[in-house]
């Protein structure tokens, strides 16, 4: 589960704290390729930050507008029960972000989450914990056929899932009536409830009364003076996200009078590499499968003026 942010496939939740510590100080911090607002999320909840304001550029304005419905707390538990997506509502709904993000596998927002064999058991217990609702596969799983009076939020309810999936895996007794989802006899979290969980989490980010937000092609956004600016550019040669000109990313940073650091592999050689960090990279979401890369910071070579 993500610690910043909402979940999203490229996102520096996992390695902002090593970048952040090459950002030097200024009046304003630009995040200027947004995306799943990890970078913004964690620059805002550093308490040593020097930053008076903070701004958010995400040229997606449905990714802008899901991010800002999560800090006005419209995912908050309390006012948004998560109905459950099948397969084929996904693939009707992709124009909704929040379906496309929370339902997808691996973040990647093109294919659903869950494989036709595991779906079932999938919804069975997102309905007991969502809905209190109890099939016959859920009391099998619970031993029970309604949630103790101990147990009342949805929060409680997943930890208890997690506690029993915890149980199960510790015995290494798994339920019959569950051999013919979980072929691998693996018990398994309800990553949607996870990610919605990210989402609840912008609700509580103090300090938004200095966050800007915007939707536009990074060359139109105005940066004013003090400023520091960050780019979570498309990779070169990477998952595409989309048409991207790197060249002329390249030509608009270099000439630019204020301080761009920008993430990437690798960079032409006017760029100076200020930080270097290896990053585990799953192939197709298969953790089974990883490469190292060594994924690096560059800077631009100017200073705060």
């Amino acid at each position: 589960m993500s610690e910043y942010g909402i979940p999203y496939m490229g996102s520096k939740d996992k390695i902002i704290a090593s970048l952040a510590m090459n950002f030097p100080k200024a009046d304003h911090f630009y995040d200027l390729f947004g995306g799943g607002f990890s970078v913004t999320h964690y620059m805002i909840k550093r308490k040593d930050h020097h930053y008076k304001h903070f701004h958010y550029n995400e040229i997606k304005s449905d990714i802008v507008a899901l991010v800002k419905k999560a800090t006005n707390g419209d995912y908050n538990y309390n006012k948004f029960k998560p109905e459950w997506i099948s397969r084929d509502q996904f693939f009707k709904r992709l124009d909704d972000p929040y379906v496309r993000i929370c339902w997808s596998f691996a973040g990647n927002q093109k294919n659903y989450m869950f494989s036709q064999q595991i779906e079932p058991y999938k919804k069975s217990m997102h309905m007991a914990v969502v809905f209190d609702e109890f099939d016959c596969l859920v009391k099998e799983v619970f031993g029970f056929d309604k949630w103790p009076t101990n147990i009342k939020t949805i929060k409680a309810k997943r930890s208890y899932l997690w506690q029993l999936i915890w149980f199960y895996r510790v015995k290494n007794k798994l339920p019959k009536v569950l051999h013919q989802f979980l072929p691998n006899k693996q018990l398994d979290r309800l990553e949607q409830l996870e990610r919605l969980q990210s989402l609840q989490r912008l609700e509580q980010l103090q300090g938004l009364n200095k966050l800007n937000f915007s939707s536009k092609d990074y060359r139109d956004v105005e940066i004013l003076p003090n400023s520091v600016v960050y780019c979570d550019i498309p990779y070169l040669n990477a998952a595409k996200y989309g048409e991207f000109n790197h060249q002329e990313f390249y030509e608009w940073a270099v000439s630019r009078e204020f301080p761009v650091y920008i993430s990437e592999y690798v960079m032409p050689h006017n760029f100076i590499c200020v930080y270097d960090i290896d990053k585990r990279s799953m192939f197709y979401g298969d953790k089974s499968k990883t490469l190292i890369k060594s994924e690096k910071l560059y800077w631009n070579g100017r200073s705060i003026k």
